[in-house]
Order: structure tokens, then sequence, then C-alpha cells
């Protein structure tokens, strides 16, 4: 009689099941859920905790036994479908777990097919809405760089999205004016941002209330994570394997003197690595991808830097640069995007070249200000500020900047150094700045007559650029100096007399590290610059001089 009683009870129970949507998940389950699309199952897709990662089967069923280390259940979305949208920017990849860690929870995620055979993607770093009134950023984000973003997003192919590289917020504004990461989706819907909007954080969009007695690298973030959910994921788009990183380790530590804003309890300081829990879950994550599919990581902080020196570096220091590369270097193509440090530069990997980084600048320039001053939006090099639409069919990427201050028209500024000296000449603001900073060059010198310096914030690797004059070529030569326009309107403000010693982080961040030097016959004569980049596109520009600095 027992032996007709067990099945027929465990007939019962999956009738039951199947009757009330249950699913019939194993002991210690305490993540389940079913991923579909259209009302079918989808199987194999990848499920998270962030610690381990299953796979759903035949009936879209996955099942995990967590802890639910970071309070979240998220899946990589597989290539051909979206997830259903939560508001006008961002998708359902993502659930926030409610129960606690024993107890067992269900996580659903409905999907959609899409066509992502063509693949379009906007990377945007560092946007910085702090609602400040001296600063404008609501109006200049409105009217300088949304235009840059609908003009990328209507000549954008294929399927389409916009990933923000962190500092998407102003921690020291969030209780000041109110602009927190809360207020970032109905920002952006009120400006219709044109796609959804994927997200990495930044050092400036943790909670800075959150003291560094009280864990602050995992409870500051929270309030991010209830918005736009996990801080690394992945996804797989167009048949490219798209990961989220996060390289911000937080720590929110007092400093002696400090001053801090209204709601601001610490320094906001921060290292800067990804973590050994993250590369573990990284390893699992790449372990099933194919060493030829493309490889795209997107994190906030640079991987590599400059020093004071010009010296290419890892930003992470080499130990834990290293321990990153060992997950990337075997396959054949890894592009890495990063924000974070407001200037352009573009690094191959000296030992591994299939390994490329770009280093965006930032959409707010140098924090929003420069346009107040001269009504242009540049960074601290020099380089517009603006975004990347980057277009990917199968093992093909192309890209091309729009920029805030003229379009897509020219991804470089030309200046006519004679009338770059008659400014540096004029200016005690210049003249006390060279002094100070010995990185920065005193353009008013004559040894600079008759020259024209091209500021290219698009060159990478495989570029070419060069000028003619009356249809003659010019010698073009590749010099690192200071850009001299953000020399003027980024460090030479009146209040630079206040400063009374050298600043090492000037001397480093006000650097072009794309400049580009070339003499003319005389000081009239027009010249013409032709930039090639390795994707095919051409930009000539016939440079009319006399030309004022701050002439578009």
């Amino acid at each position: 009689m027992k032996r007709l009683l067990t099945p027929l009870l465990s007939l019962a129970v999956l009738l039951l099941c199947t009757a009330c949507d249950c699913i019939c998940s194993p002991k210690g389950t305490t993540l389940t859920g079913v991923v579909k699309c259209d009302g079918k199952a989808v199987a194999g897709v990848a499920v998270t905790d962030g610690e381990q990662i299953v796979y759903t089967n035949d009936k879209g069923v996955y099942n995990i036994a967590s802890t639910k280390p970071y309070g979240l259940v998220y899946i990589t979305t597989p290539s051909g479908y979206e997830p259903i949208a939560i508001d006008s920017v961002r998708q359902s990849f993502w659930a926030r777990t409610t129960k606690e860690s024993s107890a067992k929870e269900r996580h659903d995620f409905e999907l959609k097919k899409v066509d992502d055979s063509k693949l379009s993607v906007i990377f945007m770093a560092d946007t910085h809405f702090c609602n400040d009134p001296k600063r404008n950023d609501f109006t200049h984000f409105r009217e300088l760089m949304m235009p840059s973003i609908n003009r990328a997003a209507a000549e954008a192919n294929g399927y389409k999205f916009a990933v923000a590289l962190g500092d998407i917020t102003w921690d020291r504004f969030w209780y000041a004016t109110g602009m927190d990461i809360e207020g970032v989706p109905q920002h952006l819907a009120n400006h219709n941002f044109p796609m959804p909007f994927y997200c990495v954080h930044g050092n400036h969009d943790y909670d800075p209330s959150v003291p560094a007695t009280d864990n602050p690298n995992f409870n500051a973030i929270q309030r991010f994570c209830n918005v736009f959910g996990p801080t690394f994921y992945s996804m797989d788009k167009g048949g490219v394997h798209f990961v989220m990183l996060d390289d911000i380790v937080y720590k929110n530590e007092v400093k002696k003197n400090q001053k801090v804003a209204k709601g601001v309890v610490g320094s906001r300081n921060y290292d800067m690595y990804v973590d050994d829990a993250q590369l573990s879950w990284l390893a699992k994550d790449l372990a099933v991808v194919d060493k030829s599919v493309p490889i795209v990581i997107c994190m906030h902080a640079q991987f590599f830097t400059y020093n004071i020196n010009g010296e290419r570096v890892y930003n992470f220091g080499n130990e834990k640069g290293e321990l990153l590369v060992n997950q990337l270097k075997d396959f054949e193509s890894v592009t890495i995007f990063t924000g974070h440090s407001h200037r352009t530069a573009s690094f191959v990997h000296p030992k591994y070249p299939n390994i490329v980084e770009y280093n965006i600048t930032s959409v707010c320039g140098e924090l929003w200000n420069s346009p107040n001053s001269c009504g242009i939006n540049i960074g601290e090099d020099g380089a517009d500020a603006g975004v990347y639409l980057c277009s990917f069919e199968g093992k093909k990427m192309s890209k091309q900047w729009y920029s805030a201050v003229n379009g897509s028209k020219y991804p470089f500024r030309a200046y006519d150094m004679n009338e770059v000296s008659k400014v540096y000449k004029e200016s005690k603001e210049l003249q006390y700045l060279c002094k100070l900073q010995k990185n920065q060059v005193d353009y008013s010198k004559p040894k600079y007559k008759n020259y024209i310096y091209v500021n290219c914030w698009a060159w990478e690797d495989g570029c070419t650029l060069t000028a003619t004059e009356n249809g003659k070529p010019l010698k073009v030569e590749k010099t690192v100096d200071s850009d001299p326009l953000a020399a003027k309107v980024v460090f030479a403000k009146p209040k630079i007399f206040e400063t009374k010693k050298e600043n090492k982080k000037i001397n480093i961040h006000s650097r072009a590290i794309n400049m580009f030097r070339f003499k003319a016959s005389s000081a009239t004569t027009p010249v013409e610059i032709t930039l090639t980049t390795p994707d095919g596109h051409t930009y000539t520009q016939t440079f009319n001089r006399p030309a004022a600095l701050l002439e578009k």
C-alpha cells in the first residue's frame, strides 16, 4: 500500500503545482522563478544572485540555494531579447529580494523578442546631475547635451540603448538640493531620453550619509540598487557580451578639519579596483562565453591612466590590474569603456593588444561650470563634453563622437597660436597659472608664432591627422601640452590668485595627451586639417585664420 501511495502522492503534488503555477524546487532553494517570453518558457538564461550563476531549464525555471548576499536576483539578458520596461528608461532584468536570507521567494522575468543583429550603443559618462542653481546643470543638459544625444539616437542603426558610465549624480548635492539617485529616472523622462538606459555606478552615486563605521561600500550603495539594480551584471546583445563592473570601493572616512555639505558625514573617499568577490562572479560569467565573442566591459574609473610624467600605468595598481587582465586576455576582442577622469584617452594594453580601453570625457564637462563662463561645455583637458555612439555588426565595432559644442562635425579643436599668444600676454590669471603649475605651457612666448595646435580627443591607434596650406602638406608633430582654452576657462579663474602652491592634480588633468602641432608660413593663410579614424570616418576642417581663442 505504501508503494502505491508514494507515486500517487508525487503525482498529486505535481498536479497541484501545475494547477496553481507553483514551482517545485529542491530543498534549500531560496530564490526561484520563471523566465518567459510571450508566455513561453525561455531555456538556458543565466540567473544570478551576484555570487552563484544558474541557468533556466526547459520550462524556464531557475532555482538558487542563495543567502541573498546582495539583496538582488537578476538575469543575463540573451541576444534577441530585451526585458520588459519598468519605465521609459529602465528595464526589469533585476528584482530586489524581499524576504530574509533563509526564506524562499519567487521572482519571474518577462522578456520580449527584438532584432539586435545590428546594434548601436551610446556611451556617456559623468552627468553629475545636481540641480545646483550656480551651475545650471538642468538647463545645460537640456540645451547643450540632449540635442547631441537625440542626434546620435536618430542616426543610430538597429537596436539601441545607452550605458551611463557612473557618477550619474553628485552625492554632495543629494541632501542640499534634493537631486539624488531616486530622481534620475524622472529627470531623464522629463527630457524625453530616447532609449533604454543601463547604468554603472560611480563614486558620486553612493549615499554620503552612511558613515565609515557602517560598511559604506555595501550600505551606501543600497539606494542606487533600489533604483537601478545590481552594480555588476552582464547581458548579451547583438552577439556581443556586455559586462558592467563595479570598480569603486567606498570608504567615506572622516578627515581632519574636513568641510562637508548637508547630509554628508565623511570625506567620500574610496579606492579603485574590482574586488575579489566580483572577480569570482566574473570568472563564472565568462566561463560559458566563447573566446571569439566580442567582450565589452563598462565600469566607472579608468583601467589605465597617465601619471604626472605622462607614463601609462594601471589605475588599480599592478596587482589588481593584472587580476582583471588575467580574466580577459584570452578573448579575441575586449573593449573597455570608462569615465571618471573627465578627460579623453584610449589605451591599448602593451602585452595584450586585444584589450583596448576608451576613457570618455564627461557629459558635465568641468562640472557644468564652463558653459556659464564661456558658453561652451568642455572638460579639464579641453575636450568637448559629449557622448560616443558605437555601432556593432557581427564582430565589427565603429565609433563616432557627438559633441555638446559643435555636434558631430569635428572631434578636435584647432588653435591659432598667434591669437592664443595675445590672450596669454593680456591675462594676469594665465600668467600666474603658468608660473604656479609646471605642466602649464606659457603660450605667450614668440616660439609659438604661426603655429596651429590641434587637440584631438578622438585620437587612437590607427588614426592619422594631416594638415595642408595652399595644397602643400605641413609637418605634423604629436605633443603633450596644456590645452589653451581649458587653461583659460577651467583653471585660470579669478580665484587662481588664492592658490599659493602647485597643485599636482591640475598638472595631470590639464595635459592634453593627444595634442598635435604644425607651423604655417604666415599668420593669415587658411589651413586644411583632416582626421581619419580606423573606423573609416574622415573629418576635414578648413581652419581660417586669424581665429580667436573662443571662435567656433
